[in-house]
């Protein structure tokens, strides 16, 4: 069969080159030359997709070439009018369930303009490929198991669980399960996540629980994955795994005067009873007496209902001393399952023979949680009040033993310290007995709550950061805060304070909301949050809260509330800013006028050819030099000139010259002149009155026609051309 498609094949290609060497009509023509068309679909694939073109030579559009049409008018696809497009109509499935699991069509292909060529058949087949399109589904779910207490843990205890994926074999159909977590979910495991079969992974009891149930998924491996999941119901079948249980341990009976036998004996603090703990099974209980001798003689116990009578008569010298019976509890269907207790004996008038019991079998009290530790709670009374005989003990009974003590006199103590937010009830129960006789009594503390916690933050300050440009609007959330309160039932309420706290509210889950955006006036507000319980007297906690804005609402603050307090200072301010201005400027006007008030009288001085009448110089010896009685004259100041550059170039020494100068300007006995000690330098720097009319002066031409004073020690300083006389400093 496949040679002759071969053949087919060959001949159709060789036939359509033909056609194309010669200019033969090749339309209708597949373009790939072959005969037909394939095509895949996912069988996920919507309804109105394009699965697929045929492609053929021509045009197969409304002024085409060629037309194209269906043989089949049933089919789950049709081609798209003036297109080749195969498009789906009805839904695909792999399964074969929802829709045909795969599709042959025929395509008819006429050529138009040509109506005595016949039609080309064109067989197009469709083949649906698998999607993860179906979950696994249990059989015969929900489950049942009924499993024995008693059962070892990692027995197989159910396999037959399993799940079906009707996709395709591959990942879409394998499945895994799996117990998912719950409250008894670490009861069970499967031995294998490919395989249904449970473990048990954790012992089971009884009395504990008796039923539960457990979830179960199966899930298969596509991407993302199909689950299913299912209920295991488990029902827990007791085991005779407990022995039988007295009500009490130790019971007391008194005979009366003048027994006689069958006389049913008085039991305290109750009838003898006992009762199967494995409440499943509940078998019946059988009584008897643990022996056959002594003191057993006079009495006898009914197997049934445990009742204790005379089975002879007591004389006055028999049971001179209480007599201690011990009675055995077994059941009847496993008599190696038993418990024992004691009946002790006495007779009126005999030592023990006195009843002891406590006054109530129930006590109840409540007290703080504040109690200091040594308090009494309450106290209990027997009938034998006094008696030091008696002795008594606590037994709580699953609980830490210690939290509570008994005195001999009854005083029910506290030796722990309680916590109404860790336990609010105790139970437990009190024994007392005289070694004879026993009696007890049950005993209930009820915690009462104070309110010792302050509400907590949960951090010690919070800073919240609005982002963007704009203001927040009015209900927009801040930010939330977390408060607890360490007291059992305490409600807390929270509260805004603070200079900014009229824009923001808060409520009870601490959601902090801008209320009033328009109150804003500033990028930062600073709040106080404030958290007060509702327990008696109520606590307080507070914490700080720092929220910035964007820069925006300080600036839109400032424009629309000129007259905030921080417009106001800022006015405040400038007024100050500008009032010290003024002053600086009236100062420096007052200055300035001062100074040149100042240099005209210093020049009206000097018009009158007046000097200070002070100078200070160290050049003149100091302010002692001249005097309101020595006044250089204007006249005097050449002869000086004078006689200070003679002695100085004839070598003359600074001193001498000063003390010339000094006779010369006082002649009458003036002051020694000299200079401080240390302050001459090595080389002197000359100070000198230079006139160019005074021959005694030694000068030099320069270059430019100025002339110079020739000294070894300085350096060369220009002369000046005028007559009048000139101070050269040399450094």
């Amino acid at each position: 069969m496949q040679s002759i498609s071969l053949l087919w094949y060959l001949l159709l290609h060789v036939l359509v080159h033909l056609a194309d060497s010669q200019g033969l009509d090749n339309r209708c023509y597949l373009q790939t030359g072959g005969s037909a068309e394939s095509f895949f679909v996912a069988e996920d694939a919507p309804v109105g997709s394009v699965i697929g073109s045929v492609r053929v030579h021509g045009d197969p559009g409304e002024r085409g070439d060629i037309s194209l049409r269906l043989r089949e008018t049933d089919s789950p696809v049709q081609i798209a009018p003036g297109t080749g497009n195969l498009t789906l109509t009805r839904k695909l499935d792999k399964e074969g369930i929802d829709g045909p699991s795969s599709v042959y069509v025929n395509v008819i292909c006429d050529r138009q303009r040509a109506p005595g060529d016949p039609s080309f058949v064109i067989p197009v087949n469709i083949r649906v490929t698998d999607a993860n399109d179906n979950a696994p589904q249990f059989l015969n779910a929900p489950y049942v198991l009924n499993i024995s207490e008693v059962t070892v843990v990692g027995t197989r205890v159910l396999q037959g669980i399993r799940a079906i994926d009707v996709d395709q074999q591959g990942p879409y159909s394998t499945v895994q399960y799996s117990v998912l977590p719950g409250p008894h979910s670490d009861y069970f495991v499967f031995i294998n996540g490919l395989e249904g079969t449970l473990v048990l992974r954790k012992a089971l009891d009884y009395e504990t629980l008796t039923n539960f149930t457990v979830t179960l998924r199966a899930q298969d491996q596509g991407n993302p994955p199909q689950v299913t999941d299912t209920i295991l119901y488990v029902n827990v079948v007791d085991a005779d795994d407990q022995n039988p249980r007295f009500f009490d341990d130790r019971y007391m009976a008194i005979v009366p005067d003048r027994p006689l036998q069958g006389t049913e004996l008085k039991i305290h603090p109750r009838d003898i009873m006992a009762f199967d703990q494995d409440v499943g099974i509940n078998a019946t209980i059988l009584y008897t007496f643990n022996g056959v001798t002594g003191d057993y003689r006079f009495f006898e116990v009914d197997q049934t209902t445990g009742k204790v009578t005379l089975r002879r008569h007591i004389n006055d010298d028999d049971i001179l001393q209480p007599a201690t019976l011990v009675v055995r509890a077994s059941q009847h269907d496993n008599p190696d399952r038993y418990s024992l207790a004691t009946l002790t004996v006495a007779r009126v008038g005999t030592r023990g023979a006195e009843m002891l019991t406590f006054l109530q079998k129930d006590y109840t009290a409540s007290v703080l949680e504040s109690l200091p530790v040594g308090s009494v709670i309450l106290t209990l009374l027997t009938s034998r009040p006094g008696d030091k005989k008696v002795r008594m003990w606590v037994e709580e009974r699953g609980e830490k033993v210690g939290n509570f003590a008994v005195t001999p006199s009854g005083d029910v103590t506290l030796l722990k310290a309680l916590d109404y937010e860790l336990r609010q009830k105790y139970t437990f129960l009190v024994h007392a007995t005289d070694g004879i006789m026993n009696s007890t009594a049950r005993v209930e503390i009820k915690v009462l709550n104070v309110n010792d916690w302050d509400p907590r933050f949960r951090y010690p300050q919070y800073d919240f950061r609005i982002s963007g440009r704009h203001l927040p609007l009015s209900g927009a959330i801040v930010g939330t805060l977390e408060v607890a309160d360490g007291d059992f039932g305490d409600k807390i309420s929270l509260e805004l304070r603070g200079p900014s706290s009229r824009a923001f509210t808060i409520n009870d889950k601490g959601e902090i909301r801008v209320s009033r955006p328009e109150l804003l006036n500033s990028s930062t507000a600073h709040l106080v949050a404030i958290a007060m319980d509702s327990g008696q007297p109520p606590r307080q906690a507070s914490v700080p809260i720092t929220v910035s804005f964007p820069e925006a609402v300080g600036l839109r603050g400032s424009i629309e509330e000129p007259n905030s307090r921080p417009a106001l200072l800022a006015t405040v301010l400038g007024s100050l800013l500008g009032l010290l201005g003024l002053i600086v400027a009236l100062l420096l006007i007052y200055i300035y006028k001062h100074k040149n008030s100042k240099r005209n009288r210093m020049v009206d001085d000097n018009s009158r050819d007046k000097l200070p009448s002070k100078m200070d110089n160290p050049l003149f010896g100091g302010a002692q030099f001249l005097t309101a009685g020595n006044r250089i004259s204007a006249n005097d100041i050449p002869t000086l000139y004078t006689a200070t550059v003679k002695r100085s170039l004839n070598g003359v020494s600074m001193g001498g010259m000063l003390s010339n100068m000094s006779r010369q300007v006082a002649p009458a006995a003036p002051p020694k002149v000299s200079w401080p000690k240390g302050s001459i330098p090595r080389r002197v720097k000359k100070l000198s009155w230079d006139d160019e009319n005074n021959s005694s002066s030694t000068v030099s031409p320069t270059p430019n026609g100025r002339r110079t004073e020739l000294d070894p020690d300085v350096s060369v300083t220009p002369l000046t051309n005028h007559n009048e006389p000139s101070l050269t400093v040399y450094f």
